[in-house]
Order: C-alpha cells, then structure tokens, then sequence
C-alpha cells in the first residue's frame, strides 16, 4: 500500500507539472517594415508585444490574440494615412520560444482629396479648412480627420450652437487613386444665448462685481470661447484659490444656456517677507502686508516697507478694479523714500493717482497724475523740488512666468513729463524703453536663453539742473552686474557716479537647469550713461561678466551671483556678490 500511494503521489505531480508547463507558451514576436514614430506608435499598441511576458497556454491562444492584435496595428496604420497598409504575421511553433513575426508593409499615405459638410436639413456647411487643421493633398491621416470634427463642434458652439454634433460619417477609401474622402452631416441643433449665471463658492465678494466681469450679458447670443475667457478674468482678480465656468447644457430651456461658476475663495490678507544682499547695495529687507477684498469688490490695498544700506521707503497702495468697465482700475501711490548713494543724498514723499487699463491679454497701458516734494544733496549744495508729472505707459507681456519666464518677452516703454511748481523754469520729459526676451532652447537639461536691453534719454535740461535722482545710472543688481551700484557711468573726481541724460544698457544669460533643483547662469552686460541728450555708442560701453546659481522653491529661485567689471577703473572694486529671491530679469 505504501508503494502505491508514493506511485500515485508522483503520477499527480507528474500530471500537474505537465499541466502548469501547457499553461505557458513562451514566444518571441519581432516587428519589421517599420522604423521611427511609426514603429513606435505600433509597438505601444501591440498586445502581443506588450504581453510577451503573459504567455498564452496554447498555440491556439497564441493566433487569438494575433487575431486581436492585427485591427489595432491596422489603427495605428491609418492613424497615419496608411489606408493600403499590409500586416503578415508567420509562427515558427518549432522555435523555442516559439517565433512570432510581424512584418509590416505600410505603403504611400492616402492624401485627403474632399472633406465636405452638410446640415441634417441637407444646405452645405462653409467652414475653412484652415479653421479646422486640414488642407487637401494633406496625409489622410484619422486622428486629424477626428481633431477637425472636434473643431467644428467648437467653430459651431462659438456661434451659438452649443449642442451641435456629428450625425454621421462617412469615410470612402480610394486605393486605386490612394486618397481619401471624408463627408460629414451635421446636426446644428437649437440656437442659444446665455442664460442666468449661479455663483457658488464666492464668500465675501460681491455677486455683482462677479457677474460685471462676465464677458457677455444674459440674452447674448452664446459663445463658448467666452467661458474661459470669463475663467481666466474671475482668477486674475487673485482671489480665488479655484475658478470653474461651465455651460448647463442639460439644463437648457427655451434657448436659454445657464452657466455654472464655482470658485473657492482664498484668505483675502497676505503676510510677507523677503530679503537680498549685494556687496554694494548691503543687506536689503522688504515686509508688506496687504488685503485683496478690502471692501468685498476686489479692491487691493497694500503697505510695503523696505529698507538697505542705500535705499528705504515705505510705500502705501490702492486700486479699485473696474471703474469704468472690465480692465479699467483707478489705482492711488502713497510713498516716502530714502536714498543716500555716493552720488547724492534725498528725502522725497510722492502722491500718484491714474487710471490702469488692460487693453487686450498682453497688452496693457496707464495714465497718471503725480505731486512729489523732494529734498536733495549733492556736493555740499540742497536743493528742494515740487515736482508735478504725467507718467504714461504702456506694456506688452507674454512671458509664461512671473519670477522665472522660459518664454516670450516684456515690453515697457515709459514717458514722463516733469515740471518744477516751486517758482522755477524746470521743465523736462524723461522716456525710457525696457525689453526683456526669454527663449527655452531644449528641454532636457533646460537651457534658457535670455536677454534683457534698456535705453533712455530726457529731453528739455541740462544734466546738472536735473534733479540728482531723475538722471539716469546704470550698475548693481537691476542693471550691469560688475559694477556698484550706479557706478557704470561717468564719476566726478571724487570718484562718484554723476548720472547723465542718455543711458544704453543691456545683456545676456544662458539660463541651464542642471538638476530639478539646481541651475547655472553665465551672463556677460554691458552700458555706460552720457552727458550727451543721445547716447554716443562710438565711445564704447563698460562690460561685466560673471556667473551665477540658481536654487528652485516653489515661490520662485533663488538667486546667487557674482561678477566682475570686465573693463575696471581705480574706482571699481574687483567684484561683486548678489544675493536674492527671482532671477535678475
């Protein structure tokens, strides 16, 4: 008895081996005939590759999933306009593993040769190609003929057509001429306007200073373009952690389109502090302190403080938004400032009222009216100023990033006439232009190219019978970097900055992110200021280079540079150290 059961034990071992050895058809499947993009587009969406280790429990199981493999690669295939794609598939059972080969034959890509629309009530449908991401002659290819559907849903949702859609398709494959041609009927569905908007999530601002921002009026014919629109006005009030703007289309009566818009409202008072730290400016501090709904319509009030070893003031802010319509905002200056540089020591209290105005999404321009009570010292003498000015500008930005841009460019140009009411005949205009360009060059490491450029000139006085702290000066952190600040420019004999009525400046870095966290910038500027009302290039510009480090945080980088004057006076010193949050332009 015993030797039967150890027979019988080893009979089912032996049985179940074998089993568990049927359950597992190894194989090997190449692919040929195909090469770059498209093989690896194929290669994805191959079950029989992706699942080589899942081995089927038979060779029957192994020609199923061949079978189910062959549509999807055909997808793939006409994805890319090979509509006269061929796809042999040969098994080797005697190979171990067994071999699988795929080769494929994708042949010319079918070109697209009519794609025509029609409204369920039979009329034809004009609508560009353009407008839709195709253009006969193009490779036939799905996904573009899908993307250009998704188009025209969105071409007819921006006219008032929300519920439009795609009756039937039809997609007729001429092999013999190798093109494609594509006809859709479309049903239009009902016309719509805007409905009633409900707000959610608001907290303490006002729903009517929510609802003046919509881009549209309830009863206007609908447009969906205009709901993000409406999203990106409602964020850039700053105080929504969240924005959602949504049609109703379930919920349409009669026409009439709700729109859903669901916010969540952020803390509206801020706190903050920042620090920087340059070997001729000394340490720095700012503080500020600031409320972004003080009366539940928007209105931002900010007091900042700041303060180093050549600079302080203290600033007081406000701006109520949308006084005379969306992007119109009155906007009041309240500051008193400090200086004491090697040029020239001021006290100087300034009161600013304007009107800001956003002209478009990268476009934007002010208006203001400015009284500033300034006393000055320059070599022994003081001098007291009351200053009224116009300061215009206008801006155009569509750099994708606020502390650290990798695209796009700032425009600035700035004109400011000035005139002396104290009972003298001072009268000048200052204009400047500021332009900064930043260009991502590859990815992986990201390199950034960016540069930055800056020129002036004041018309209507002398250079010393302008106000010390109106003249121009180019040096330290926010200009060539080398130099101290205010340094790269004409000095007195006593070696200090003078300042003068024209200024060019500019310069480059090379902005590379080494790690997630880390990054180098080499950087080489150069400027100089003159006397003269045009800048005279001829004479040549002082130079500085160096090389800087950057540490990403999630507020922004942080900066540490130093820098040498490549052109260094007796006066300069041999360098300059930079320490702050952001990056120099």
């Amino acid at each position: 008895m015993g030797r039967m059961k150890r027979a019988i034990v080893i009979a089912l071992w032996l049985t179940a081996a074998g089993a568990a050895g049927a359950r597992e058809l190894r194989y090997d499947a190449t692919l040929s005939g195909v090469e770059g993009e498209l093989r690896r587009r194929i290669e994805e969406a191959s079950r029989l590759i992706a699942w080589e280790d899942r081995p089927p429990a038979s060779v029957a199981a192994l020609r199923r999933r061949i079978d189910e493999d062959r549509p999807l690669l055909l997808d793939v295939l006409h994805a890319a306009g090979h509509w006269g794609a061929r796809i042999e598939v040969s098994v080797d059972e005697t190979a171990s593993p067994v071999a699988v080969r795929l080769a494929v034959t994708p042949g010319p890509a079918y070109r697209l040769s009519e794609f025509a629309v029609r409204l369920r009530d039979g009329g034809p449908l004009a609508v560009p190609l353009d407008d839709l991401g195709l253009a006969l002659g193009e490779a036939a290819a799905t996904q573009a003929i899908l993307d250009a559907e998704a188009r025209l849903l969105a071409h007819l949702a921006r006219r008032a057509r929300p519920l439009a859609k795609v009756a039937d398709r039809q997609v007729v494959v001429d092999h013999a001429a190798r093109a494609v041609r594509v006809a859709l009927l479309v049903d239009d569905g009902p016309l719509a306007v805007f409905g009633p908007a409900r707000v959610t999530g608001a907290g303490r601002v006002e729903r009517d200073f929510l609802i003046s921002r919509l881009p549209w009026r309830e009863g206007d014919p609908f447009d969906s373009s205009l709901l993000e629109e409406a999203r990106e006005r409602l964020a850039l009030t700053g105080l929504f952690s969240s924005v959602r703007v949504e049609a109703r289309e379930e919920e349409m009566m009669g026409g009439r389109l709700p729109v859903s818009i669901v916010l969540a409202e952020r803390p509206p008072r801020s706190i903050g502090a920042g620090v920087g730290f340059s070997t001729s400016e000394g340490p720095g501090a700012e503080v500020f302190w600031e409320h972004r709904n003080l009366l539940d319509e928007g209105e931002r009030f900010r007091v900042a403080a700041q303060y180093n070893a050549v600079e302080g003031a203290l600033v007081t802010t406000i701006r109520k938004p949308d006084v005379l319509g969306y992007g119109r905002d009155l906007f009041g200056e309240l500051s008193a400032r400090r200086e004491e540089t090697d040029g020239y020591d001021s006290l100087s209290a300034l009161v600013t009222a304007g009107l800001d105005y956003r002209i478009s999404r990268i476009w934007s321009a002010s208006a203001a009216l400015a009284l500033e009570r300034e006393r000055v010292e320059e070599d022994g003498r003081r001098d007291d100023f009351a200053l009224i000015s116009l300061p215009l500008e206008a801006r155009r930005d569509t750099s994708d990033d606020l502390l650290d841009p990798t695209r796009g460019s700032r425009l600035t140009a700035i004109l400011r006439p000035y005139a002396d009411v104290m009972g003298s005949n001072l009268a000048f205009t200052r204009a400047e232009l500021h332009d900064s360009v930043y260009l991502q060059v590859i990815d992986e490491p990201r390199l950034v190219l960016a540069g930055w450029a800056r020129g002036g000139v004041i018309l209507g006085a002398d250079t010393m019978d302008l106000p010390p702290d109106k003249r121009f000066y180019a040096g330290g952190g926010g200009s060539v970097r080398g130099y101290g600040y205010q340094m790269a420019g004409p000095l007195d004999a006593q070696g200090d900055p003078i300042g003068g009525r024209s200024l060019l400046a500019g310069g480059v870095e090379a902005r590379v992110r080494v790690t997630e966290t880390i990054g180098v910038v080499p950087f080489i500027e150069g400027g100089d200021v003159w006397d003269e009302r045009l800048p005279d290039i001829a004479e040549g510009l002082l130079w500085g280079a160096g090389l800087g480090v950057r540490y990403a945080t999630p507020i922004g980088p942080v900066r540490a540079d130093i820098a040498v004057p490549l052109e260094r006076r007796p006066q300069d010193d041999s360098f300059q150290v930079y320490l702050s949050l952001g990056q120099a332009f």
